[in-house]
């Protein structure tokens, strides 16, 4: 037993391999993502066209992990997860650093390149990107905390639509959404839905450690 401790993996290590866990395609995905920023960025003769498609974009990038958060429910591998070392909670949150760090980099790589292409502060533009990322991010973990498996990765698609039709719809009823005057709504609404999006990933993580009750009810049915 105290050969098993001492090998035990830290969390750190457990962290960096989840890694290899994520399918290739979703790197792809984010760099393609990218490269579609940069496309637009760069044809764009309206400022605010561009400003608007980083917001979408924005939304749109955390679809990508999606998949991957919620496999242990999705593959029905949730129960193993439970009698592991590093159990359901533990791979819960090392998905959640891999994939919001690699989804951080897309947005800031985003930002980087309207910033670069518009010649104007790239803090102002993470501001337009940061409210519609985070509010798909916690709606997309209401989802997948809530939802069954089989109709999760659709109403989190569907969820990400409806963000990024709000955000153009706004942009057309307020012509002045991307102003300098309105940066401060902006501040209002990143602080806003950032809070919102802590208070999710701290529920998801909750009934990741509570349990089959909590974190997967469809199947904890089967084994009462």
């Amino acid at each position: 037993m105290s050969r098993v401790r001492g090998c035990r993996m830290g969390f750190a290590p457990f962290v960096a391999s989840q890694v290899r866990y994520v399918p290739s395609w979703t790197w792809v995905a984010q760099l393609g993502i990218v490269a579609l920023m940069l496309a637009a960025a760069s044809s764009a003769a309206d400022a605010s066209l561009a400003k608007l498609v980083v917001g979408v974009l924005s939304a749109a990038a955390v679809l990508v992990g999606v998949p991957t958060l919620h496999a242990s429910k999705l593959n029905g591998v949730a129960e193993l997860e439970y009698s592991c070392p590093n159990n359901a909670a533990s791979v819960m949150v090392a998905r959640l650093i891999v994939l919001g760090c690699s989804s951080a980099l897309t947005v800031a790589l985003m930002v980087g390149a309207v910033a670069s292409s518009l010649d104007i502060g790239a803090l102002s533009v993470a501001l337009y990107a940061c409210p519609p990322f985070f509010c798909s991010c916690a709606g997309s973990l209401v989802v997948l905390r809530r939802a069954a498996p089989s109709s999760a990765t659709v109403l989190c698609w569907a969820w990400a639509a409806t963000c990024c039709a709000v955000l153009m719809a706004l942009a057309s009823m307020w012509p002045d959404m991307y102003g300098t005057a309105s940066l401060a709504s902006w501040i209002a609404a990143a602080a806003a839905a950032l809070a919102w999006l802590v208070r999710e990933v701290a529920m998801l993580v909750h009934a990741a450690s509570v349990g089959l009750d909590a974190f997967s009810p469809h199947m904890a049915k089967t084994y009462h």
